[in-house]
Protein backbone atom coordinates (compact mmCIF):
# COMPACT_ATOMS: atom_id res chain seq x y z
CA UNK A 1 0.00 0.00 0.00
CA UNK A 2 2.57 2.21 0.99
CA UNK A 3 4.53 1.77 -1.99
CA UNK A 4 1.79 2.06 -4.17
CA UNK A 5 0.85 5.47 -3.14
CA UNK A 6 4.62 6.97 -3.19
CA UNK A 7 5.47 5.80 -6.42
CA UNK A 8 2.06 5.39 -8.13
CA UNK A 9 -0.09 8.56 -6.62
CA UNK A 10 2.70 10.57 -5.69
CA UNK A 11 5.04 9.78 -8.41
CA UNK A 12 7.84 10.37 -5.47
CA UNK A 13 10.43 8.60 -3.99
CA UNK A 14 10.85 7.02 -0.46
CA UNK A 15 13.86 9.22 0.36
CA UNK A 16 12.49 12.27 -0.42
CA UNK A 17 8.83 11.30 1.19
CA UNK A 18 11.33 10.89 4.47
CA UNK A 19 12.85 13.94 4.03
CA UNK A 20 9.76 15.68 4.77
CA UNK A 21 7.39 12.86 6.41
CA UNK A 22 5.55 14.02 9.69
CA UNK A 23 2.66 12.74 11.19
CA UNK A 24 0.43 15.06 8.95
CA UNK A 25 1.52 13.24 5.67
CA UNK A 26 -0.04 9.84 7.25
CA UNK A 27 -2.93 11.65 8.50
CA UNK A 28 -3.44 13.39 5.33
CA UNK A 29 -3.48 10.19 3.48
CA UNK A 30 -5.18 8.43 5.92
CA UNK A 31 -2.86 6.14 6.76
CA UNK A 32 -2.52 7.01 10.73
CA UNK A 33 -3.07 3.42 11.67
CA UNK A 34 -0.48 2.13 10.27
CA UNK A 35 1.65 5.08 11.46
CA UNK A 36 1.08 3.70 15.12
CA UNK A 37 1.40 0.67 13.95
CA UNK A 38 5.18 0.82 13.57
CA UNK A 39 5.28 3.37 16.65
CA UNK A 40 5.12 6.89 15.08
CA UNK A 41 8.20 6.07 12.98
CA UNK A 42 8.19 7.26 9.67
CA UNK A 43 11.49 5.58 8.82
CA UNK A 44 10.26 2.04 9.79
CA UNK A 45 6.99 2.67 7.23
CA UNK A 46 8.91 3.44 4.73
CA UNK A 47 11.68 0.64 5.77
CA UNK A 48 8.97 -1.60 5.69
CA UNK A 49 8.19 -0.68 2.00
CA UNK A 50 11.71 -0.82 0.80
CA UNK A 51 14.18 -2.31 3.43
CA UNK A 52 16.94 -2.36 0.02
CA UNK A 53 16.39 1.74 -0.02
CA UNK A 54 15.77 2.99 3.36
CA UNK A 55 18.41 2.54 6.38
CA UNK A 56 17.39 2.65 10.23
CA UNK A 57 19.61 5.65 10.76
CA UNK A 58 18.06 7.97 7.83
CA UNK A 59 15.96 10.64 9.89
CA UNK A 60 15.60 7.86 12.28
CA UNK A 61 17.35 6.81 15.85
CA UNK A 62 18.79 3.54 15.49
CA UNK A 63 18.56 0.85 18.75
CA UNK A 64 21.58 1.07 20.73
CA UNK A 65 23.03 -2.46 20.09
CA UNK A 66 22.73 -2.08 16.21
CA UNK A 67 25.78 -0.45 16.17
CA UNK A 68 27.85 -3.31 18.38
CA UNK A 69 27.70 -5.16 14.75
CA UNK A 70 30.60 -3.87 12.78
CA UNK A 71 28.84 -4.97 9.72
CA UNK A 72 26.34 -2.57 10.40
CA UNK A 73 28.63 0.04 11.28
CA UNK A 74 30.55 -0.50 7.75
CA UNK A 75 26.82 -0.30 5.97
CA UNK A 76 26.83 3.04 7.44
CA UNK A 77 29.69 4.45 6.77
CA UNK A 78 29.89 3.73 3.24
CA UNK A 79 26.16 5.43 2.56
CA UNK A 80 27.54 8.14 4.40
CA UNK A 81 30.37 8.49 2.11
CA UNK A 82 29.32 7.21 -1.38
CA UNK A 83 25.55 8.18 -1.35
CA UNK A 84 25.32 11.39 0.78
CA UNK A 85 28.55 12.66 -0.07
CA UNK A 86 29.33 11.15 -3.08
CA UNK A 87 33.29 10.53 -2.39
CA UNK A 88 35.12 7.98 -4.07
CA UNK A 89 36.38 6.29 -1.81
CA UNK A 90 40.24 6.03 -2.64
CA UNK A 91 39.90 9.94 -3.36
CA UNK A 92 39.08 10.68 0.80
CA UNK A 93 42.45 11.79 0.62
CA UNK A 94 41.49 15.14 -1.09
CA UNK A 95 38.26 15.69 1.46
CA UNK A 96 38.60 15.82 4.84
CA UNK A 97 36.01 14.47 6.43
CA UNK A 98 34.84 15.99 9.73
CA UNK A 99 32.55 15.07 12.44
CA UNK A 100 30.06 17.61 11.35
CA UNK A 101 29.66 15.62 8.28
CA UNK A 102 28.33 12.79 10.66
CA UNK A 103 25.83 14.92 12.86
CA UNK A 104 24.59 16.19 9.64
CA UNK A 105 23.58 12.67 8.22
CA UNK A 106 22.17 11.70 11.52
CA UNK A 107 25.20 9.59 12.67
CA UNK A 108 26.40 11.31 15.52
CA UNK A 109 25.71 8.57 18.00
CA UNK A 110 27.23 6.30 15.64
CA UNK A 111 30.43 8.76 15.85
CA UNK A 112 31.35 9.65 18.98
CA UNK A 113 30.65 6.08 20.56
CA UNK A 114 32.69 4.10 18.73
CA UNK A 115 34.61 6.26 16.48
CA UNK A 116 35.45 9.89 17.95
CA UNK A 117 37.79 9.67 14.61
CA UNK A 118 37.23 10.32 10.97
CA UNK A 119 39.89 8.23 9.81
CA UNK A 120 39.23 5.47 12.44
CA UNK A 121 35.80 5.37 10.90
CA UNK A 122 37.12 5.02 7.55
CA UNK A 123 39.96 2.43 8.26
CA UNK A 124 37.50 0.48 9.59
CA UNK A 125 35.14 0.53 6.29
CA UNK A 126 37.88 0.84 3.54
CA UNK A 127 40.28 -1.80 5.64
CA UNK A 128 42.22 -1.79 1.76
CA UNK A 129 43.30 1.91 1.59
CA UNK A 130 46.34 3.11 3.19
CA UNK A 131 46.78 5.64 5.87
CA UNK A 132 47.87 8.89 3.96
CA UNK A 133 44.27 7.88 2.26
CA UNK A 134 41.87 8.58 4.60
CA UNK A 135 43.02 11.58 6.56
CA UNK A 136 45.39 12.92 10.00
CA UNK A 137 48.26 10.37 9.93
CA UNK A 138 50.14 9.52 12.93
CA UNK A 139 53.81 9.98 13.24
CA UNK A 140 54.85 6.11 14.21
CA UNK A 141 53.37 5.55 10.64
CA UNK A 142 55.87 7.05 8.80
CA UNK A 143 59.03 4.76 8.69
CA UNK A 144 61.42 4.67 5.65
CA UNK A 145 59.20 2.18 3.77
CA UNK A 146 55.54 3.78 4.02
CA UNK A 147 57.44 6.91 3.33
CA UNK A 148 58.62 5.81 0.12
CA UNK A 149 55.36 3.88 -0.77
CA UNK A 150 53.44 7.11 -0.30
CA UNK A 151 55.61 8.86 -2.75
CA UNK A 152 55.30 6.15 -5.40
CA UNK A 153 51.40 5.97 -4.88
CA UNK A 154 51.47 9.91 -5.35
CA UNK A 155 53.00 9.34 -9.04
CA UNK A 156 50.94 6.87 -9.67
CA UNK A 157 47.75 8.81 -8.94
CA UNK A 158 49.17 11.80 -11.44
CA UNK A 159 50.18 8.65 -13.73
CA UNK A 160 53.53 10.30 -14.29
CA UNK A 161 56.36 7.65 -15.37
CA UNK A 162 59.33 7.63 -13.44
CA UNK A 163 61.81 8.96 -15.49
CA UNK A 164 59.76 12.15 -16.51
CA UNK A 165 60.08 13.09 -12.74
CA UNK A 166 63.00 15.92 -13.02
CA UNK A 167 61.00 17.29 -15.94
CA UNK A 168 57.73 17.55 -13.93
CA UNK A 169 60.00 19.09 -11.64
CA UNK A 170 61.46 21.62 -14.07
CA UNK A 171 57.88 22.80 -14.99
CA UNK A 172 56.65 23.23 -11.54
CA UNK A 173 54.17 20.53 -11.76
CA UNK A 174 56.04 18.64 -9.12
CA UNK A 175 56.26 20.65 -5.34
CA UNK A 176 55.11 21.25 -2.37
CA UNK A 177 51.82 22.01 -3.68
CA UNK A 178 51.68 18.27 -5.45
CA UNK A 179 52.58 16.62 -1.58
CA UNK A 180 49.55 18.57 -0.34
CA UNK A 181 46.53 17.72 -2.65
CA UNK A 182 47.12 14.25 -1.77
CA UNK A 183 47.89 14.65 2.02
CA UNK A 184 50.98 14.46 2.06
CA UNK A 185 52.42 17.85 3.20
CA UNK A 186 53.64 16.94 6.10
CA UNK A 187 55.68 14.10 5.18
CA UNK A 188 56.84 16.20 3.02
CA UNK A 189 57.66 18.97 5.17
CA UNK A 190 59.34 17.18 8.55
CA UNK A 191 60.44 14.13 7.05
CA UNK A 192 62.35 15.21 3.95
CA UNK A 193 62.75 18.73 5.01
CA UNK A 194 60.89 20.11 2.09
CA UNK A 195 63.84 18.51 0.13
CA UNK A 196 62.28 16.87 -3.43
CA UNK A 197 65.53 15.22 -3.96
CA UNK A 198 65.29 13.64 -0.44
CA UNK A 199 61.33 12.92 -0.82
CA UNK A 200 62.45 11.20 -4.68
CA UNK A 201 65.84 9.46 -3.27
CA UNK A 202 63.11 7.43 -1.01
CA UNK A 203 60.90 6.21 -3.33
CA UNK A 204 63.77 5.51 -6.06
CA UNK A 205 67.43 5.16 -4.48
CA UNK A 206 69.81 5.66 -6.68
CA UNK A 207 67.37 6.59 -10.19
CA UNK A 208 68.75 10.12 -10.03
CA UNK A 209 71.45 12.25 -9.42
CA UNK A 210 70.81 15.26 -6.52
CA UNK A 211 71.16 17.91 -9.90
CA UNK A 212 68.30 16.21 -11.68
CA UNK A 213 65.69 17.31 -9.28
CA UNK A 214 66.36 20.37 -7.34
CA UNK A 215 69.01 22.77 -6.61
CA UNK A 216 72.55 21.75 -5.92
CA UNK A 217 73.50 23.40 -2.21
CA UNK A 218 77.41 25.00 -2.86
CA UNK A 219 78.66 22.44 -0.39
CA UNK A 220 77.76 19.43 -2.52
CA UNK A 221 80.58 20.80 -5.09
CA UNK A 222 83.09 21.11 -1.62
CA UNK A 223 83.64 16.82 -2.25
CA UNK A 224 85.91 17.10 -5.43
CA UNK A 225 83.93 13.78 -6.13
CA UNK A 226 80.91 15.15 -6.51
CA UNK A 227 82.24 17.16 -9.45
CA UNK A 228 83.95 14.75 -11.26
CA UNK A 229 80.90 12.41 -10.76
CA UNK A 230 78.92 15.15 -12.47
CA UNK A 231 81.01 15.76 -14.97
CA UNK A 232 81.39 12.08 -15.93
CA UNK A 233 77.63 12.20 -15.99
CA UNK A 234 76.84 14.88 -18.91
CA UNK A 235 79.32 12.96 -20.93
CA UNK A 236 77.94 10.03 -20.38
CA UNK A 237 74.71 12.10 -21.37
CA UNK A 238 76.39 13.24 -24.47
CA UNK A 239 77.38 9.68 -25.71
CA UNK A 240 80.69 9.55 -24.43
CA UNK A 241 81.79 6.66 -22.22
CA UNK A 242 84.81 7.12 -19.54
CA UNK A 243 87.21 5.76 -22.04
CA UNK A 244 86.15 8.24 -24.65
CA UNK A 245 86.22 11.63 -22.76
CA UNK A 246 89.82 12.30 -22.78
CA UNK A 247 90.39 11.84 -26.53
CA UNK A 248 86.89 13.83 -26.69
CA UNK A 249 88.12 16.75 -25.19
CA UNK A 250 91.35 16.96 -27.22
CA UNK A 251 89.15 16.66 -30.22
CA UNK A 252 86.93 19.21 -29.53
CA UNK A 253 84.32 17.22 -29.44
CA UNK A 254 83.41 17.49 -25.79
CA UNK A 255 83.07 20.97 -25.09
CA UNK A 256 81.69 24.29 -22.74
CA UNK A 257 78.65 24.37 -24.88
CA UNK A 258 77.66 20.96 -24.46
CA UNK A 259 77.95 20.99 -20.93
CA UNK A 260 76.43 24.27 -20.37
CA UNK A 261 72.86 22.59 -22.03
CA UNK A 262 72.54 21.29 -18.59
CA UNK A 263 71.83 23.30 -15.17
CA UNK A 264 75.02 22.04 -13.36
CA UNK A 265 77.13 23.36 -16.57
CA UNK A 266 78.39 26.83 -15.60
CA UNK A 267 78.91 25.71 -12.00
CA UNK A 268 81.13 23.02 -13.20
CA UNK A 269 83.25 25.75 -15.48
CA UNK A 270 83.44 28.02 -12.59
CA UNK A 271 84.42 25.63 -10.37
CA UNK A 272 87.16 24.15 -12.71
CA UNK A 273 88.12 27.83 -13.99
CA UNK A 274 87.06 26.91 -17.47
CA UNK A 275 89.53 23.89 -17.99
CA UNK A 276 88.20 20.90 -18.99
CA UNK A 277 91.45 19.10 -18.48
CA UNK A 278 90.73 20.37 -14.82
CA UNK A 279 87.37 19.09 -14.72
CA UNK A 280 88.16 15.58 -15.97
CA UNK A 281 91.07 15.00 -14.33
CA UNK A 282 90.54 11.58 -12.79
CA UNK A 283 90.33 10.49 -16.56
CA UNK A 284 93.15 12.54 -18.05
CA UNK A 285 95.27 11.38 -15.21
CA UNK A 286 93.97 7.64 -15.80
CA UNK A 287 95.39 7.62 -19.20
CA UNK A 288 98.93 9.68 -18.20
CA UNK A 289 99.39 6.08 -15.66
CA UNK A 290 98.25 4.05 -18.68
CA UNK A 291 101.00 5.63 -20.99
CA UNK A 292 103.36 5.83 -18.37
CA UNK A 293 102.67 1.81 -18.19
CA UNK A 294 102.84 1.36 -21.43
CA UNK A 295 106.39 2.99 -21.82
CA UNK A 296 107.77 1.39 -18.67
CA UNK A 297 106.99 -1.91 -20.20
CA UNK A 298 108.74 -1.27 -23.51
CA UNK A 299 111.52 -0.34 -21.86
CA UNK A 300 111.82 -3.28 -19.90
CA UNK A 301 110.72 -5.20 -22.81
CA UNK A 302 114.27 -3.49 -24.91
CA UNK A 303 116.08 -4.30 -21.72
CA UNK A 304 115.61 -8.09 -21.57
CA UNK A 305 115.75 -7.88 -25.66
CA UNK A 306 119.52 -6.03 -24.77
CA UNK A 307 120.43 -9.11 -22.13
CA UNK A 308 119.47 -11.72 -24.33
CA UNK A 309 121.55 -10.28 -26.95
Amino acid sequence: MVRFLIENILESTPAAVLEDADEVFFLKHKLQSLYRHFNYSANRVLRNAWPDKIHPWINSRCDSDYWTVSAHRVQAIRWLIEERLNIIPEKLYSYALKRKDFSANGLSYLFNTYYNSASKAIAETYPHLRPWQIGKIPADVWTDETAAEAIRWMLQEKSWQVDDIPQHIQCGNLNRKTFSKFGLATLFEKRFGKNLFRAIAAAWPGRFEIWEIGNVPRSYWEDQTNVYRASSWIAGREGFDDREIVAAVRQNELVWQRLQKYSIGNALKKLSSGRLERLFAPFFVKEMQLEQEKSKNLRNARQLATVGD
